[in-house]
């Protein structure tokens, strides 16, 4: 770019053309007071605390909002420069109250920085400050001190411009302005954290730091969110041994200088009482204390008497360095291939068909000029990615969605194709046949308008950069397949990555480092790497495939399995189909659980063994992209938990076959020799291991939908980024956050069943009954139900039997208090 030059304080700066004069200042070293300015939002000049004197300009200006030219004097000391800085000061404390020594913004507060170094010293005005009722609640998680506000509009302009929320908004004028919620509302947010860092003053806190800690108490670790598979960096800050608070971590790849709600207040679960901290045993009937050497020697005897016949479930929670010992010790200790991290697998769903994760990098998305969103629900399913795709949307961006339920995001979606359940393949076909102009005209493809699927397929045609992402709600769907297929070829025809949404946690690294039944380390195929793994391992590997997380709860039931070991799971929970978990359960001889907590399948194992979390370990994660990042352990585990690989290293030894390593970074480099490319802050993405990955065999046999009289509805079964699960359940922030368990309906189905919006409804299906809160909303198609997975005290999965692909629900409300007794009234 064409470079100008200014004169700041009598030194030269050459910037390019277009710089203010703030960015100039600051790329010459020379510091300008901001309030209002953030360097990811565009200049406003509210604050007026930036004033610069500019030469031949009558009066000061705004050097944030001041294009620099070639041959400007400015002045950033000036009298009038020192005087005018002084005044914004002194105006800026006349109500702000001194209450510095109990604000939680004490020692990293800006309006203290700039009034020691900038401030008059002292203030003429002597009158009573005005004092608001504090504090104000403004959701679960957020609480606003109206009187220290300065009204930097950082906080609306956020949920404006880089959320797309409008979740905070300014009200009244002039000395009677204020900060708030549309009608003082809860804030709907799922980024309000946000707000609470840029805040440039304290009137903005979150309940769960509140009068917690000081910042010079803390000790900042540096470590990644693996909630969803984003991967955000975040600094944790600890005091003694308790993670007092979450911050973002500048990480331009990946999340920006940007967290989710569930990242900032979803470490709670670390420190509560309830963890694990020695291992038990079921003696008895029931499950008692032991020590280490005891559940150790228990586990050996039955691993060995399994003689092949045992499988690993889970291990998407750990590191990557976890789930290679894990996969390490199956493969060679174990000798079996049965092995898997994919817990959530649906039985005939297209999910293992391909490898998970993204093709493109998360930096793509914001260049993208139009994004598919094929039954992925990006704000509950990976919410910083959409901040990624609000920037696309903001430079001229369409967006194509194609689910069974309305997004939320719904304003900036140029075509929202909703459709129901099941259907979802048809408008897929229907989208590329409209783009090759083969396609019947005058249909309605899974209720979706000939009219809107033309538009879409013309603004998919004019794409120049595409992004298609596939998620669960298309994978999972009883024509997962041909749904996989459509966008496959749709990917093919206009040039795009096919990305693939699924999994949580570290589920990216356990695939990399090779917790997969028929992979190894890096996605190689089994056959290819045998060698490789033998020669490194010294130990021989069976060629043969292992088995899927289903086909491990199918051997279990028919008694195939001699043992089952879950490592950071809950397969009772999170499997498709409850009852596949419970005939599993109680055909398997013998369950072995490592985990943080005695979760429902805990408490149905013969051993438990307590385990450390991701926030006390150290080693290396990956995210959706691929990218492998460092994390370091911020506090000690509790009690005798212990870390994952070290478990299984103990074990291998009393088991006569050891796999001893000293620390993390010895199987880190052992890795680096089966996966090449293998780096920190390096990607290994989806493309470089998808050369493993057989080819899709013919798809699974699947039981058409019977109509079953009384159950008219078909369910929908989706993630939530707020849920009830072992971990955010024990979090009282993330569960007020998620409320309770619902279901959502159609307008026209709740009228036919007398259902309003917040009434307590049983969800009824041949096989089970949930009680859970209607919403009824018109985001869902007629004839369709929606239910959150992840609410652990009413699981969804109870409604769902195997071996079918649809699940077919009736909805009825309880009758009014006092009317029919404990009677409901029938839809």
């Amino acid at each position: 770019m064409p470079l100008m030059t200014l004169t700041i304080d009598g030194h030269e700066v050459r910037v390019p053309k277009g710089t203010t004069v703030y960015q100039a200042a600051k790329h010459a070293g020379i510091e300008i007071p901001i309030f209002c300015y953030h360097d990811r939002m565009p200049p406003l000049g509210a604050c007026r605390m930036c004033l610069v004197k500019v030469e031949k300009m009558p009066r000061l200006q705004t050097s944030c909002t001041l294009e620099g030219t070639d041959g400007m004097v400015v002045s950033t000391t000036s009298p009038e420069v020192v005087a005018g800085q002084e005044a914004i000061l002194e105006y800026l404390l006349v109500n702000h109250p001194l209450d510095c020594p109990i604000c939680d913004k004490g020692g990293e507060c800006p309006l203290q920085d700039q009034a020691f170094r900038w401030g008059p010293g002292r203030s003429r005005f002597v009158e009573v400050k005005r004092d608001y009722a504090k504090p104000v609640s403004l959701g679960p998680v957020l609480v606003l001190d109206r009187e220290r506000c300065i009204l930097c509009w950082r906080c609306v302009r956020f949920g404006e411009l880089i959320a797309g929320d409008d979740a905070l908004k300014g009200f009244e004028r002039s000395f009677a302005s204020e900060i708030n919620t549309a009608f003082t509302l809860p804030v709907q947010s799922k980024f309000i954290g946000n707000t609470i860092t840029i805040c440039p003053v304290g009137a903005l806190t979150a309940k769960s730091y509140r009068f917690i800690s000081r910042p010079w108490d803390n000790r900042e670790v540096s470590s990644v969110c693996t909630h969803c598979g984003v991967g955000c960096a975040v600094h944790l800050d600890v005091r003694g041994n308790s993670i007092t608070r979450v911050r973002a971590r500048e990480a331009p790849a990946v999340n920006d200088v940007w967290l989710c709600d569930l990242g900032f207040f979803g470490q709670a679960y670390v420190g509560r009482e309830d963890r694990l901290h020695r291992p038990l045993v079921r003696r008895d009937g029931a499950l008692v204390d032991a020590t280490w050497d005891e559940a150790l020697d228990t586990v050996a005897r039955h691993l060995r008497a399994a003689n092949g016949r045992a499988a690993l479930l889970g291990g998407g929670r750990g590191t990557n360095e976890d789930a290679y010992v894990l996969g390490r010790f199956f493969r060679t200790v174990a000798g079996t291939n049965t092995v898997d991290s994919r817990v959530d697998l649906a039985p005939h769903g297209a999910s293992a068909a391909v490898p998970w994760g993204m093709v493109s990098s998360i930096a793509e998305l914001g260049t993208a000029d139009v994004i598919v969103l094929a039954g992925c629900d990006i704000t509950e399913d990976y919410p910083v990615l959409w901040l990624r795709m609000k920037q696309a949307v903001d430079r001229g961006a369409k967006i194509i969605a194609i689910t069974p339920k309305r997004l939320e995001i719904d304003r900036f979606i140029t075509h929202q194709l909703v459709h129901r359940y099941g259907v979802g393949a048809e408008v897929l076909a229907a989208l590329l046949g409209g783009r090759t102009g083969r396609r019947r005209m005058g249909s309605t493809p899974g209720g979706v308008s000939d009219e809107a699927l033309q538009a879409a397929s013309a603004v998919l045609m004019a794409a120049s950069r595409p992004i298609i992402l596939i998620g669960r709600l298309a994978l999972d769907a009883p024509d997962g397949y041909e749904a996989l297929d459509g966008l496959q070829e749709i990917c093919r025809r206009i040039g795009a990555p096919l990305n693939v949404m699924r999994g949580k946690s570290n589920e990216f690294g356990a695939a990399l480092a090779g917790l997969l039944p028929d992979h190894g380390p890096g996605g190689r195929s089994l056959g290819a790497m045998r060698a490789d793994l033998e020669s490194i391992w010294g130990e021989p590997v069976a060629s043969e495939r292992g088995m899927t997380a289903p086909e491990m709860l199918e051997a279990g039931a028919r008694g195939i399995l001699s043992m089952l070991y879950v490592v950071g799971a809950d397969p009772a929970t999170a499997v498709h189909h409850r009852r596949s978990w419970t005939e599993a359960r109680a055909g398997l001889p013998f369950l072995v659980v490592q985990d943080a907590f005695l979760t429902e399948t805990a408490q149905a194992a013969d051993v438990v063994l307590p385990a450390l979390v991701i926030a006390e370990k150290s080693g290396t994660v990956s995210n959706i992209e691929g990218r492998v990042q460092r994390i370091d352990a911020a506090v000690q585990g509790p009690g005798e938990a212990r870390g994952d690989w070290a478990i299984l290293s103990q074990l291998s030894a009393r088991l006569g076959r050891p796999i001893a390593y000293s620390a993390w970074g010895e199987i880190f480099d052992e890795m680096r020799h089966l996966i090449p490319g293998l780096e920190v802050d390096q990607r290994i993405p989806v493309r470089g291991i998808q050369d493993g990955f057989q080819a899709r065999g013919p798809k699974p046999e699947t039981p058409p939908a019977e109509s079953v009289t009384g159950y008219p509805l078909t369910l929908v079964v989706g993630d939530v980024l707020f849920d009830r699960g072992a971990m955010t359940s024990r979090d009282p922030a993330i569960a007020d956050l998620a409320g309770e368990a619902w279901v959502m309906i159609h307008p026209d189905d709740a009228a036919r069943g007398g259902i309003v919006d917040g009434d307590a409804v049983v969800v009824s299906s041949p096989a089970a009954s949930l009680a859970l809160r209607a919403r009824v909303s018109a985001a869902i198609a007629r004839g369709d139900v929606y239910v959150p997975r992840g609410f652990d005290g009413t699981p969804v999965n109870l409604l769902t039997e195997p071996g079918r692909a649809t699940t077919l629900v009736r909805v009825r409300a309880f009758a009014p208090a006092g009317v029919g007794g404990a009677g409901s009234r029938a839809r």
